[in-house]
């Protein structure tokens, strides 16, 4: 039963990880419209590779790509992971999409980007806030309602199983 277990969860992450890291990459395409997408995931894998990121091709675009959704869903690990755990100390969901949204920008703005290798951009507070929005509907939102439902399938079918193991 174990293993069921684990499956199940593993299944629900990859599903959870593949729609946050959808619609962040989707959202970053619609709101830098001006910027080719290929740009945006050289940027991202300039992360790793430094300018080399932005050589000619199209090996550094797979790399920014799959760099993107290992973030996206690493980040969507966590907070389904500790979903139940934060949705009963914020008790409100709205509370815990916004938390998500939050935590994931500050972490990424003040630390994983100035200690990665992409070139310094200045910050400013209107596209702070954009890219706060962005993450709280890329990532909140979903991990939010993904997670929740989980949760609430497992804990019923956890306490079915209960009944059956203890008849």
């Amino acid at each position: 039963m174990e293993k069921q277990k684990r499956k199940r969860l593993l299944r629900w992450l990859l599903f959870a990880g593949f729609i946050t890291g959808s619609i962040d990459a989707l959202m970053a395409i619609i709101t830098n419209s001006k910027i080719p997408p290929e740009i945006i995931f050289k940027y991202i894998a300039s992360g790793v590779f430094g300018k080399l990121a932005f050589t000619p091709g199209s090996e550094m675009v797979i790399y920014g790509v799959l760099f993107h959704y290992w973030i996206a869903f690493a980040w969507t690990v966590l907070f389904f992971i500790l979903y139940r755990q934060l949705i009963h100390l914020l008790k409100f969901r709205v509370l815990f999409i916004l938390f998500t949204g939050l935590v994931i920008w500050s972490i990424m703005n003040l630390a994983v980007v100035p200690l990665s290798q992409t070139a310094p951009q200045p910050m400013h507070l209107i596209g702070a806030l954009k890219n706060i929005a962005i993450l709280i509907f890329a990532f909140g939102l979903p991990i939010t309602i993904i997670a929740d439902r989980y949760y609430s399938l497992n804990s019923a079918s956890e306490e079915t199983y209960e009944v059956f193991k203890t008849s």
